[in-house]
């Protein structure tokens, strides 16, 4: 069946009769889902990855999950690999949950479980991912998004992006800027980027940068000249962005 015109974006998934199958247009590609009402109330969503023609994830959503899912369907389109397989995600679970934006502090390690799954939680939603491609989102209303990614091309920064884009749709409105500060950058040898050794130098001719990034779960971040200045970009943004 070709795809449709209808952009997934604006798709309402509660309008499919039972047993129907609808195409839908994505920026990246088409999206298939198909309403299921024989055991249970659930639509099934398919997102090929950027060929057009292998499926990438296949998604289980319930009704409360209804008025979610296109926003999410379409965000995990934009982070499908370009050609997918029938083997595991080759995402490494500790890195995802490294690279994940939604989360408040990378400090406090990345504890798995006996099964190799990592989990994390912002205020209001919780998130849970697999090495086989199992992805489980909760949100604290009883609201949850799941569903399974499909091919080895699935690496750590498309698996945390996926589980990014289901818990900025689920967590409570205060979890959507989540700001981090990294460390100063510190010593550096001058020649190394091409500079002239200038200011506090140590033994050996290097030199201390102690520029430091902040960054939020929405995608804002800045180079601050110190630690200090890149905590207070952080809050300033927190402020501005909340008010």
């Amino acid at each position: 069946m070709p795809p449709s015109c209808a952009p997934l974006e604006t798709a309402d998934l509660s309008a499919l009769a039972d047993r129907q199958q609808e195409w839908f247009t994505t920026g990246r590609g088409a999206v298939s889902v198909r309403r299921y009402a024989r055991v249970s109330d659930f639509v099934r969503a398919a997102v090929r990855s950027g060929n057009g023609r292998d499926r990438a994830a296949l998604l289980t959503l319930h009704r409360e999950a209804y008025p979610l899912a296109p926003a999410w369907l379409t965000a995990i389109a934009e982070a499908a690999p370009g050609a997918a397989d029938h083997r595991s995600p080759s995402a490494a679970m500790s890195s995802v949950r490294l690279l994940a934006r939604m989360t408040p502090d990378h400090r406090n390690g990345t504890p798995r479980q006996s099964d190799g799954s990592v989990g994390w939680s912002v205020p209001g939603a919780s998130a849970r991912v697999w090495p086989d491609g199992r992805v489980e989102l909760h949100s604290t209303a009883g609201v949850q998004l799941a569903g399974r990614l499909e091919g080895s091309e699935w690496d750590h920064f498309r698996v945390a992006a996926v589980a990014d884009a289901g818990l900025r749709l689920l967590c409570a409105p205060e979890a959507r800027h989540l700001t981090t500060t990294g460390e100063p950058s510190g010593w550096f040898r001058p020649r190394d980027r091409g500079q002239i050794a200038a200011g506090r130098e140590r033994k050996g001719g290097q030199m201390y940068d102690s520029s430091t990034v902040a960054r939020c779960s929405c995608g804002w971040s800045v180079t601050a000249a110190s630690q200090l200045g890149a905590r207070e970009s952080a809050k300033r943004h927190r402020r501005e962005a909340t008010a």
